[in-house]
């Protein structure tokens, strides 16, 4: 009965090795045939699904319509015995200028344009929400799964010493240990086993998906270089300026509207009867450059407002690229440390049956070392996750979707 206490790091040891081969799983039983495209496409047809879906526009142009044709009618009637009575009908056709016909076809140019880059900020703006929720319950997952294995290895141990507490070859106060170290621990399973929750919650209200996507690390990119000009929310910022000063051009006095007036007239006394027809052509005088200081005003406005957003998107693409870089470059060196660091660890349990043996460390030692070692495992885990989740932040300010 003596010899038991020597058995009890070895014990440890196989429990360390065991969770080398740790797993991801546990919370939601994952596919392997969902890709994170797939998640991605089931998402916006969720979205959809759940009134996000956008009408068709309401308005058609014409191509040479400027607004809706009139018709006016007139009668003149003669006091006079022999006076001529007057019937007059005219329909207005108010006709676009070039300069409106032109500014409609780069208007129309643009809104395709915008609604391709809509479409792109859309994929971009759910892929970030799925790559948060992926990533942070894979973390806390992995988080709750070394809990949960400390915890049965503290019952294990637990065990034992209730063992040798019977036979007298152990104290009570190793024992009072490992019982505070299961509490502590299943306090941090339960933690993390909520969090794990919450973020699969969200996850299925986001994509109406009951599974994760196994894989979940997305290529690294391959350039360190910020390209501002393909994000996509900087696109559809010039865009939209592009479009408002088109608007501001259509509407300008420069691109005013003709008017065609087709006029039908009678001439009606007692003496004859008359028919005329006519055609009337209204059209400005526009080689005079003549602009209202309302619309100079608004271009002012509209250049103003572009240029301030527009910096501050590039401040915030620049700050965040250059946040997540440095984050990359501290989580590899890190994760350098951390494999030497679980190196070590592995050395250390295998030297704590020999030092048990010659009686050099206690048994608290022998438990916080053991506690240790798997903590140093998780730390590995995790960091490796944390480089992943910072690669696909990465992808995210560069406007990369799933």
């Amino acid at each position: 009965m003596k010899r038991l206490p020597l058995r009890l790091p070895r014990y440890c040891g196989l429990w360390l090795a065991a969770l080398l081969s740790l797993s991801n799983g546990g919370v939601a039983q994952s596919v392997t045939d969902i890709t994170l495209g797939d998640v991605l496409s089931t998402t916006l047809v969720h979205a959809n699904d759940a009134g996000n879906q956008g009408e068709m526009a309401p308005y058609r142009a014409s191509s040479w319509l400027a607004g809706v044709p009139s018709v006016s009618l007139s009668y003149l009637g003669s006091e006079d015995r022999y006076g001529v009575d007057e019937s007059e009908m005219s329909v207005n056709l108010p006709l676009k200028s070039s300069r409106r016909r032109s500014a409609d076809t780069a208007l129309q140019a643009l809104a395709t344009g915008l609604d391709e880059v809509a479409r792109h900020v859309r994929e971009l703006y759910y892929s970030g929400l799925i790559r948060e929720a992926l990533w942070s319950f894979r973390l806390a997952d992995t988080r709750r799964q070394f809990a949960a294995n400390k915890k049965q290895v503290l019952r294990e141990l637990e065990q034992r010493q209730q063992e040798l507490l019977a036979v007298g070859a152990s104290s009570e106060y190793t024992l009072l240990l490992l019982q505070m170290e299961v509490v502590q621990v299943e306090i941090l399973q339960q933690d993390y086993l909520q969090e794990a929750r919450l973020w699969l919650q969200r996850y299925r209200r986001l994509t109406g998906l009951a599974a994760m996507p196994t894989d979940i690390v997305e290529p690294a990119l391959q350039n360190d270089s910020f390209r501002a000009d393909r994000h996509p929310q900087l696109q559809a910022l010039e865009l939209a300026h592009q479009q408002r000063q088109q608007v501001l051009q259509a509407n300008s006095p420069r691109a005013s509207d003709w008017n065609l007036a087709l006029k039908a007239k009678n001439l009606d006394s007692d003496g004859f009867n008359e028919q005329q027809y006519g055609l009337g052509v209204e059209i400005p005088l526009s080689v005079f450059d003549v602009s209202r200081q309302a619309d100079n005003s608004e271009w002012r406005s509209a250049q103003r407002e572009f240029s301030l957003a527009r910096d501050q998107l590039l401040t915030e693409f620049s700050a965040a690229w250059e946040q997540l870089l440095n984050e990359r470059d501290t989580l590899q060196k890190k994760q350098s440390l951390l494999d030497r660091s679980e190196q070590l660890a592995e050395r250390i349990t295998g030297q704590l049956e020999q030092l048990q043996a010659s009686n050099e460390v206690a048994q608290e030692i022998v438990l916080r070392r053991t506690m240790a070692a798997i903590d140093t495992r998780a730390d590995v885990a995790l960091n490796e996750l944390l480089i992943g989740q910072n690669n696909a932040m990465l992808r995210q300010a560069a406007g990369l979707s799933l």
